[in-house]
Order: structure tokens, then C-alpha cells, then sequence
């Protein structure tokens, strides 16, 4: 039997409706690509109907059942499961146009140090804006999605390099996971397409973005934005993040900068949002930076980062994600973000 062209995971966590579109979505956008693929799902002992749904919805899917919620590190135990040369992670939170997939695959194909693709992530429910044209990070080691509550128009019309792709929806060449070690599982959640990207970059491999292959997000329909659990996330692996990637001459030259966001951050969430959870995520970080540290040292290597994007950029994606928030507590009750590459202050 020929292998798959594609492996795609998609991992669940207690989300049976939203699962369900995504698959159905899925499943036709993995039929227009021509090639044998394959869809993974990886549940993480969701414990309701999600199972019931995969078979009903996706019923030639492979479904792994974890024994326990391993966070969106599960991505590990489906691309271990895979076999394709490409494997496409889509979030289970995602609707994918029917030509998505097959316009990932051409770009990925069109250099062959090509090691991810981001496709163009828009908000769903309406909202004509981006949500994601894939990620960059700054010289204070500040991750943030691409053209983030611009309008379609906003984007390139054609292909072009950027720093990494989020993990919500792209695609990644097995060969360069394998050459960088693949996904942390430490980090559990947020933020480990950014320390996959920085490696990547580390390595030489390249990411290109295609505005043409378009999914649409329900962005915060599986973890509240601006709930302590996310706070926390975020702010250790913030620290995790820049101890494995960040090289000396940058931590020389910005470190002190760095220091001064972080706690102008946690004094803002403190202030706004009555919480000190960034400010223990950041600490429980500076416990484990020597071992992170040691962990990066045998890759890391000088990259091209962003100059910093100061104050107003900070501003502006804190009101995207509220903009999120507020339709989603609208059409169902729910609010925030399954994930979040900034801090949003």
C-alpha cells in the first residue's frame, strides 16, 4: 500500500460539536488533495461523546483514546502514530475550506527546504478578520500571529516566507520535526508551535505562509482567555521558550528589556484582571531555566527576529482576543482562547 501523502491530527479535548464540523471539513479537504492521506484523532480522555462522534463523523480515522488529558502535547502521540511524509495539525476547533489542504501541499513541495506551511487562519462567526498568517516573534522573545484582526484584504496575495506557522492549522515535513526533535511535550499547552518555529529557524528550514488556504477558527471554544490556568501557560512557557531558544548575544543586548515587559505585564494582568497567575507561570520559568537551558544548548544559534512591536501592537491584539471573548460569550456562553501566541497585555 502506498503511504500517505498526509498524516493529519487533530487532538480533542471534551468538544463532540466542534469536532464534528471539523472533521466533516476535514475529511473533504483530505479528498481534494488527490493522494492516499490519513486522519489521526487523538482524545484526551474527553470522557462524553467525542469518541462516538469520530466514529459516526470520520469512521476510516485512526482514534487514539488517552488514559489522561495530556494537553495539546497529545500532537505527539498522533504524529508517533502517523506515517506520511507531511503531517497537517488542524485544531479541533477549525473549519477547513475544501482546497486548504491541497494548497498547503503545493507550497510545501515548492522548496525542499520547506519545513512548514501556515495556512490563513480567519476568525469564524463572521468576523471578517485574521485570525493567524502565521507567527513571528520579536527581539524580547514576543510571539504573536501575523496580520491578527486585519481584514482579508490585508494579506498577501501570494505565498511568502515568514517565521513559523500556527499550530492551530498548518503543515509540517516529517523530515524537520525529526530534525529538531519534534513538539515539547513539556509545554502542554500555548506556545509550543512558537519553540517549534524558533528551532525550525534554528536548523535553516523554512515557513512559508499561503493566504489561499483558508480555515476558519472558532477561536476560544476549548480554553477560556484570561482564565488563571491560561495565565500561568503562558507566562512558564514564555520563560521556557526564550531559555531553549534565545542565544547569549540576544539575552546581552535585550535581556534587560525583557525583564522590563514581563513585569509591566504582570502588573497590567494584576491591575485589569485581578490575577497574579502570570506572574507564578513566569517564576515557576526562571526555576527551570537552567534545565531549559541545557536542553537548547546543542541547537541554538543566532535567527532574524522582528525589532520590538512596542506598546500599541500590545494594545491592539489585547482588543482582538476581547473582540473574540465577547462574540463568543454571544453566540454560546463560552469565552476566550484554546490558544494564544501573545500575552495579549
Amino acid at each position: 500500500m502506498q503511504s500517505p501523502a498526509i498524516s493529519a491530527v487533530v487532538v480533542n479535548y471534551r468538544r463532540p460539536g466542534i469536532l464534528g464540523e471539523c472533521l466533516r471539513s476535514l475529511g473533504a479537504a483530505l479528498g481534494r488533495v488527490g493522494e492516499p492521506t490519513e486522519l489521526i484523532v487523538v482524545d484526551n480522555a474527553s470522557g462524553d461523546r467525542s469518541a462516538d462522534v469520530v466514529r459516526e463523523v470520520a469512521p476510516d480515522a485512526r482514534l487514539l483514546v488517552m488514559p489522561e488529558n495530556l494537553g495539546f502535547a497529545a500532537v505527539s502521540r498522533g504524529i508517533e502514530a502517523s506515517t506520511g511524509e507531511w503531517v497537517l495539525l488542524v485544531n479541533n476547533d477549525v473549519v477547513a475550506e475544501p482546497d486548504a489542504v491541497r494548497g498547503l501541499l503545493q507550497a510545501a513541495r515548492s522548496h525542499d527546504r520547506v519545513g512548514s506551511v501556515a495556512a490563513q487562519m480567519r476568525f469564524a462567526g463572521g468576523r471578517e478578520e485574521i485570525n493567524s498568517a502565521g507567527i513571528g516573534v520579536d527581539r524580547l522573545g514576543i510571539a504573536f500571529d501575523r496580520l491578527l484582526g486585519e481584514p482579508y484584504s490585508a494579506s498577501e496575495a501570494e505565498p511568502v516566507e515568514v517565521f513559523g506557522a500556527s499550530g492551530g492549522a498548518a503543515l509540517y515535513r516529517r523530515a524537520m520535526l525529526d530534525d529538531i526533535g519534534g513538539f515539547d511535550d513539556s509545554y502542554f499547552f500555548v506556545l509550543e508551535d512558537v519553540d517549534v518555529a524558533w528551532r525550525a529557524q534554528m536548523r535553516g528550514w523554512k515557513c512559508v505562509y499561503v493566504p489561499d488556504a483558508v480555515v476558519h477558527h472558532h477561536h476560544g471554544a476549548t480554553m477560556a482567555h484570561g482564565s488563571s490556568l491560561k495565565y500561568f501557560q503562558v507566562g512558564r512557557n514564555r520563560v521556557r521558550t526564550l531559555a531553549k531558544n534565545a542565544d547569549s548575544t540576544l539575552l546581552r543586548r535585550h535581556g534587560l528589556a525583557m525583564i522590563g515587559y514581563d513585569i509591566a505585564y504582570v502588573v497590567f494582568a494584576a491591575v485589569t484582571d485581578r490575577t497574579l497567575a502570570p506572574l507564578r507561570g513566569r517564576l515557576t520559568g526562571v526555576r527551570e531555566w537552567r534545565a531549559y537551558r541545557r536542553a537548547g544548548a546543542s541547537m541554538r544559534a543566532p535567527v532574524e527576529l522582528t525589532p520590538p512591536r512596542g506598546l500599541r501592537a500590545a494594545l491592539g491584539r489585547r482588543s482582538a482576543w476581547q473582540g473574540t471573548s465577547a462574540a463568543l460569550r454571544n453566540d454560546n456562553g463560552a469565552s476566550a482562547t484554546d490558544r494564544d501566541l501573545e500575552e495579549t497585555a
